[in-house]
């Protein structure tokens, strides 16, 4: 997938970068001379933060561990410049919070992001007036409807994005699937002429071979010369339509590298996911395949959207008569995590093909333990 540029967060950095530029020209024409090397430091400080916390996947992003702390940092960070700078200059300095609470969606539901914007342009606007001496209400009144109007606007960004992801993650199921009936489809048909051959053709060759040897005890001469070569390659014919018949047998199944090649296509670039599939091994159950991938797909999906994660780890190797996969990523848990409907939805998957799940954790990451029953391909 091509990497793809948020618009939002390339517009919020520049403007910051257009409130850095205006706030240090003012300072210039009222303070000529004073270098103001903190007020530097918290500007940059703050559009690092910003630009670090929309990066899109880690642990220092909005969806990461320390999103949120960085995010409440963030906004220290712009009341200090409100407390550090001159008053009276700077009342576009607002223009900061509007950028911050833009972020909120996307870390909370939208009637939580609404009372924090409530309570931060009421403690900011408080500080303006107690800076400038008198009431600011109807300013905060109009910053604060700029305020909600960012929140409102980027919530409908995120819902938007959400069914996106959603209807990708749909799409991409729909192709492993039809690439799953496909094999289906063709196993069906190769054991079915493989059925025939071995039935028909290969009893007809047996019976055939049968009574070339009884000729061949009945006859001497030149005759008998000529049944037992027909006898030979009677024999040897029988020997190839067995053959042909077992390798026929043999390759009727998918690959698991091959099913789960779809699933990696929607992923983003920013995503990357390490595959090491011991041996060729092949979904001989086309409803334990299909839940297979509806897991391994429920398992990207949690690294995409709760972990952080900029790589997935995923290993499949066979013991004994098993099947094991273990998935992981190099994210973190979050602080009050709780097994959602996604991984009950893997238990009842695993459940209804005779599988099994174990949680562990990984480097503070979660990893998926899972066992199925497996066989050996079979051999006509």
């Amino acid at each position: 997938m091509k990497k793809q540029y948020d618009f939002a967060v390339l517009a919020g950095l520049a403007t910051w970068l257009a409130v850095y530029g205006i706030s240090f020209y003012i300072l210039h024409k009222i303070t000529p001379g004073q270098s103001w090397l903190a007020a530097h430091l918290l500007f940059i400080s703050y559009g690092g933060l910003f630009f670090l916390l929309t990066r899109g996947q880690g642990r220092y992003t909005l969806s990461g561990r320390y999103g949120r702390a960085l995010l409440v940092i963030q906004l220290l960070i712009a009341f200090a410049l409100l407390l550090y700078l001159p008053a009276n200059y700077f009342d576009f300095f607002s223009v900061l919070t509007i950028i911050w609470v833009a972020m909120l969606p996307f870390v909370m539901s939208t009637g939580r992001a609404m009372l924090v914007v409530l309570v931060v342009v009421a403690t900011w606007y408080s500080i303006v007036a107690w800076q400038n001496g008198h009431s600011v209400w109807i300013t905060a009144l109009l910053n604060g409807c700029f305020h909600v109007f960012a929140v409102l606007v980027q919530s409908a960004s995120r819902d938007a994005k959400a069914a996106k992801e959603e209807l990708e993650l749909k799409h991409q199921q729909l192709q492993a699937t039809q690439q799953l009936l496909q094999g289906a489809s063709r196993q069906a048909e190769r054991t079915r002429i493989a059925r025939n051959l071995h039935d028909l053709v290969g009893h007809h060759l047996t019976a055939l071979t049968i009574q070339l040897q009884v000729a061949g005890h009945l006859t001497d001469g030149d005759v008998k010369t000529q049944i037992d070569k027909c006898h030979q390659l009677a024999k040897l014919l029988l020997s190839d339509v067995r053959e042909a018949v077992s390798t026929m047998r043999q390759f009727t199944d998918v690959s698991l590298q091959d099913a789960i090649a779809p699933l990696l296509a929607w992923l983003p670039e920013q995503l990357k996911v390490n595959l090491a599939i011991t041996g060729n091994i092949m979904l001989h159950d086309l409803q334990q395949a299909h839940h297979l991938l509806c897991i391994v797909q429920e398992a990207l999906s949690n690294s995409l959207k709760h972990s952080g994660a900029s790589e997935v780890f995923i290993r499949a190797f066979t013991e004994q008569d098993c099947l094991k996969l273990q998935i992981f990523d190099n994210g973190s848990l979050p602080a009050r995590w709780r097994a959602g409907n996604g991984i009950k939805g893997m238990h009842e998957r695993l459940n209804e093909c005779g599988g099994s799940l174990v949680l562990t954790t990984q480097k503070q990451a979660m990893m998926l333990n899972i066992s199925l029953p497996y066989r050996g391909s079979d051999s006509a």
